[in-house]
């Protein structure tokens, strides 16, 4: 099993390298064709085309899923491996690389990577569905293709593994790292040799000095507060859009037209904004006077950086929400360089001398990063193999840890995990997660022994001496069989009590309506919590309609719990 796991690895790594390669390619054609528009037919033309994107996008959408519900972000798969759910219609494997491609080829302001990330996961949960494997195998495999995807897109295998290692699958045994690099490894090899740039940001980073250490943890504390900032901007941003704009279209309409008027202000926030990171890893300064000429030369850096720090994140919220997809790596990156270009800046302004811009945009990036994605070791990796800057491999590290912790002190979860925290399906709780993770239809038990409302009481102790049957409740059905009620143990004691009285008891005397009662397709959790609420030992499990079909014990959930704990393939 193992050696072919390893070999699927290979597979889904080759696969989505070249989906991820696709991606890249058809964003670049789109963009060239997009520029080529703008630049012949002039600037208002040029206005309107991001809105033109996310209708596109949103188009792609719907043919592809017959429905306005489509998959943006890493929320839903992080919860689906957490319940170990590794289901993916076919269609994802290719759907993300024409919806992407379509919104930010004509200037939608978003990133790549959680798209690629979606189509590596879908390939690896549907080759994983083909040979059938198991859950564990199956989240693997997925982790795989979400692995791949991060290391085709910025050519940086061991970021892949680790942002896997650390966002998508915390739980994970040293043996799951084997297929995990093979997939990462492969999917580098192929981009690399699909695209030919050797390194994914040109960077003119500087030696570090032990004397930098203190900026370096300032650099840190104001990167976890941008990263802040950025979680809570995009929350505002997309939960206004919800709430103010309950029709797609008038969504659409309105927050594309508000995002074609700040990218007409500030073009340079169009799309992933890669160009622009280079230039401030390399030109320093003076590459930003270039990028807005209309803006006065002596206010164009306090605007860029304002821009690019307090705007990117509501111009990458407005395109998504408004019906676009793409993903908030390239945008939290694009809004980490500038962080720390910008305090490299103040502190040169303060008279700090020696301060190196790039090195502050690189170690910018990986504090935001940090702070948005709760990720550290996935940014230090991703910032140092992209930039080609391991020299920079202390500093990131400590505005990695720096801007982990101060994060946290805000914002305790990632922007992928806020929300689902907040709507509690998620806990770290390893037995809350395993509990979560199965469904009551998998455990519960059947009853061969049930009443009806009018059956006389003498006739069911009858029938449970005959049986010899003890239950601590039995359920009274009716004749469509839905449940009546439920008939308790110790009400067999009045029973057996009142025998010899002359007024016959009926079931439907003693019955009472069960205090609670769970779905077949609700969660161990849910049934557990139902359990200690009302101080229960035994619940009655109820289809739609409030069809009887079985109950479910305390004890049977917790023996689950151990089989699950234990459980290897």
């Amino acid at each position: 099993m193992a050696a072919l796991v390893a070999l699927l690895s290979i597979v889904v790594g080759g696969l989505t390298a070249v989906a991820g390669w696709l991606m890249h390619l058809l964003v670049g054609r789109i963009a060239q064709f997009s520029g080529w528009l703008g630049g012949t037919a002039g600037w208002m033309s040029a206005f309107p085309l991001p809105l033109l994107g996310i209708f596109l996008s949103y188009l792609a959408q719907r043919a592809f899923t017959g429905s306005g519900k489509f998959v943006k972000s890493l929320s839903p798969l992080i919860l689906k491996l957490d319940r170990r759910q590794g289901y993916a219609p076919v269609q994802d494997c290719c759907s993300h690389i024409v919806t992407s491609s379509l919104c930010i080829g004509f200037g939608g302001s978003a990133g790549q990577e959680a798209p690629g990330v979606l189509t590596g996961a879908a390939i690896g949960a549907n080759i994983s569905r083909l040979v059938g494997f198991g859950r564990i195998s199956r989240s693997l495999l997925i982790g795989c293709g979400c692995a791949a995807a991060l290391s085709a897109i910025f050519d940086s295998p061991i970021a892949g593994v680790l942002f896997v290692v650390e966002a998508l699958l915390p739980e994970f045994s040293v043996s799951a790292l084997v297929p995990l690099l093979l997939s990462s490894a492969v999917a580098s090899v192929i981009a690399k040799s699909l695209s030919g740039k050797p390194i994914f940001f040109a960077s003119n980073a500087l030696a570090w000095h032990a004397n930098e250490v203190f900026p370096t943890f300032l650099c840190g504390i104001v990167c976890a507060l941008v990263g802040v900032y950025v979680i809570r901007c995009t929350f505002w941003v997309s939960g206004q859009m919800e709430r103010r704009f309950r029709s797609t279209a008038w969504r659409m309409l309105f927050g594309g037209v508000l995002l074609c008027v700040l990218l007409l202000a500030f073009p340079f926030l169009r799309g992933q904004g890669y160009a622009f990171i280079e230039s401030l890893m390399q030109g320093g300064p003076g590459s930003l006077e270039n990028l807005m000429p209309w803006c006065p030369v002596a206010a164009v850096s306090l605007v860029m950086l304002g821009a690019a720090i307090l705007l990117k994140a509501v111009v990458s919220s407005l395109t998504i929400s408004s019906g676009g997809d793409g993903g908030i790596f390239a945008p939290t990156m694009f809004i980490g360089a500038f962080t720390g270009f910008g305090f490299a800046w103040l502190l040169k302004s303060l008279g700090w001398q020696g301060i190196s811009d790039a090195n502050f945009a690189a170690l910018g990036m990986c504090g935001v990063f940090t702070a948005v994605m709760r990720a550290p070791l996935t940014g230090v990796f991703l910032i140092a193999e992209t930039t080609g800057g391991y020299t920079l491999l202390v500093p990131l590290m400590i505005v990695s840890a720096v801007s982990w912790f101060t994060g946290r002190f805000f914002e305790p979860d990632s922007i992928y995990r806020k929300s689902l925290v907040k709507a509690k399906l998620l806990s770290d709780d390893p037995q809350e997660r395993e509990l979560r993770a199965i469904r009551v239809k998998a455990v519960c038990q059947s009853v061969k022994i049930h009443f009806s409302k009018g059956q006389l009481m003498s006739e069911v102790l009858a029938e449970l001496r005959a049986k010899k049957a003890s239950a601590e409740l039995y359920p009274v059905l009716e004749p469509d069989g839905t449940l009546a009620g439920v008939l308790h143990a110790d009400k067999l004691l009045v029973a057996v009590l009142d025998s010899g009285k002359n007024h016959p008891i009926r079931v439907e005397d003693l019955m009472e309506m069960p205090s609670g009662a769970v779905s077949p397709e609700e969660t161990l959790w849910r049934a557990m919590c139902n359990l200690q609420s009302h101080r229960l030992h035994v619940l009655p499990v109820l289809a739609k309609g409030g069809r009887f079909v079985g109950i479910l014990t305390k004890e049977r959930i917790l023996e689950q719990l151990r089989v699950h704990q234990t459980e290897g393939e």
